[in-house]
């Protein structure tokens, strides 16, 4: 079993790009196998610096067992995205949301385990060394239990851009849950803005959808689901750049959670 319990920072290398644009893409792996715990990975390509990781649990079958999402830092320094299928699954898709911008870095930092009560947390929140400024750009909920709420930024559930608090990124054990670990990915020279903005509730069966997107001039990095009910199938992003949250049929809601970040 890993131990998300520790801190964990690796800065990306910077690198020069030919423009000073942001410019994201969305990367989606193979379907993970059924069995509890397997995995799904994903990575960026080239230069890319990987912004956040969310995972989705498709079905059919299996809603509600998904046990959310990672990154992994290897001793090379190379970072992926992790999903895990949870007990009684049917598979789970790990997607990462990978970025450029010149001089562009991104590090990665996990909270400590939350309680095992419905809604305990783990939360995370860091700055870069030396004092250079850096944003939230993603924020990923995981465990070995399956009942997780979900993971957002740490802001008023608004839906408009609104900021982020400390930037912090909370993850959230759902009902019946044993614990919940955060992960978050903080970047310097991504922008000069990054806020959160938040969808309006979807409805409470299975597969119903609530969706957000960035407004213009803002670029998506980071997407989440969050429920206060468990039974959360997770987040993807369109070909849009918009960002879905899934119900795994909950009787309640679910609500679709963007990171954005000013172009």
């Amino acid at each position: 079993m890993v131990d998300f319990t520790i801190l964990v920072l690796v800065v990306g290398i910077a690198t020069e790009f030919t423009s000073g644009k942001l410019t994201c893409v969305t990367r989606q792996s193979e379907l993970s196998g059924t069995t509890d715990d397997d995995q799904a990975r994903v990575t960026c390509e080239g230069s890319e610096q990987m912004t956040s990781c969310v995972s989705y649990l498709p079905g059919p079958g299996g809603h509600g067992t998904r046990d959310g999402e990672f990154i992994e830092v290897a001793d090379d320094g190379a970072v992926t995205c992790v999903a895990r299928n949870g007990a009684s699954g049917n598979g789970v898709h790990a997607i990462a949301r990978c970025c450029t911008r010149k001089n562009l870095k991104c590090g990665y930092a996990g909270g400590s385990q939350s309680g095992s009560e419905d809604d305990d947390q783990s939360w995370v929140t860091y700055d870069f060394p030396e004092g250079k400024p850096s944003f939230l750009t993603g924020c990923s909920v995981n465990t070995f239990w399956k009942n997780i709420d979900g993971a957002y930024p740490d802001s008023t559930k608004e839906e408009q851009l609104t900021d982020i608090q400390s930037n912090k990124c909370v993850a959230v054990n759902g009902s019946g849950g044993k614990g919940v670990w955060a992960t978050a990915v903080y970047c310097s020279q991504v922008s000069q803005s990054c806020k959160a903005k938040w969808s309006a509730q979807s409805g409470g069966s299975q597969g119903d959808t609530a969706t957000v997107s960035c407004d213009d001039g803002w670029v998506l990095t980071g997407c989440n689901s969050y429920t206060w009910y468990k039974n959360n199938d997770g987040a993807y992003i369109t070909d849009a750049d918009e960002c879905v949250a899934v119900n795994g049929g909950n009787g309640n809601w679910v609500q679709a959670v963007a990171i954005c970040c000013q172009e």
